[in-house]
């Protein structure tokens, strides 16, 4: 018996009016589950692998991207218990791009999800274990998230050593605390209206895709658009000589947060 994969995108181009300084375009939209109802999902992922670029989908199930660059870029959108959607798009570098996503439940099958479900958790987990096994930073496990379910991110890691979460609006970023003044990384104007204070903003990976560079000038990323619940583990390394060698970039001078979420 064969089964058919339906995938729903509408895809909408938004022409801007004003020809932009740089070849760069941005990318937003919406996902959600396809049915009916059809609830937002939040936390759903998506990526741009050739850009080394990801992000999740916030309370409305709504995700953002800016700069993108002009060329056909593969985009990934996968949340857990649904089918992952991958599509080529094609960025101007002058217009938007809208586009809603539709994804299908993922069919149940115990024993092949309990199988595939615990080879994939260990290769995912491997380096993290191994980590927190010979310490050098600061970590939280998925039993010491669940004990502050009731919180927002933000709070769950604010006591992590050598880190300090800066609140704007509704939104708070992750920074060193040991920064002591000057120009500071990250953030951009519109962040500086919504009362984001000056900062050395800490770099931020998702699965090891980068989402936050720790870039002057870079948009901040909001650590409260996770949901907790769908986080396995948190690495915090306080500075570029704490960070393991394959983040140890010059965007680790402000430090760096490994983020792994949960395969159920």
């Amino acid at each position: 018996m064969r089964s058919t994969l339906r995938v729903w995108v509408q895809i909408t181009l938004a022409v801007c009016l004003a020809p932009a300084a740089r070849a760069q375009s941005v990318f937003l939209g919406s996902v959600f589950a396809d049915g009916d109802p059809s609830p937002p999902l939040v936390g759903a992922e998506i990526t741009i692998p050739a850009l080394n670029l990801g992000v999740r989908t916030d309370s409305l199930g709504k995700f953002f991207f800016k700069d993108i660059p002009k060329g056909v870029f593969r985009v990934i959108i996968r949340r857990v218990g649904y089918n992952p959607i991958a599509i080529n798009a094609r960025f101007s570098g002058t217009d938007s791009l809208a586009v809603d996503f539709a994804l299908l439940p993922a069919p149940v099958s115990l024993d092949t999800v309990n199988v595939v479900g615990l080879a994939n958790q260990y290769g995912k987990f491997l380096e993290f274990e191994d980590r927190r096994a010979h310490g050098g930073g600061a970590f939280l496990t998925r039993s010491d998230i669940e004990k502050q379910s009731d919180r927002q991110l933000g709070e769950i890691v604010s006591r992590l050593p050598g880190l300090r979460v800066n609140r704007y609006g509704a939104e708070s970023a992750v920074a060193s605390s040991r920064w002591v003044g000057g120009l500071g990384r990250g953030g951009d104007a519109m962040d500086r209206r919504k009362g984001a204070p000056r900062g050395c903003y800490s770099q931020v990976y998702i699965d090891n895709v980068r989402v936050f560079s720790s870039d002057v000038g870079e948009s901040l990323f909001n650590i409260n658009s996770i949901p907790p619940s769908t986080i396995q583990g948190i690495e915090f390394y306080a500075s570029r000589e704490e960070t393991p060698v394959q983040y140890a970039s010059n965007r680790a001078e402000c430090g760096t947060m490994l983020i792994w979420t949960r395969i159920e």
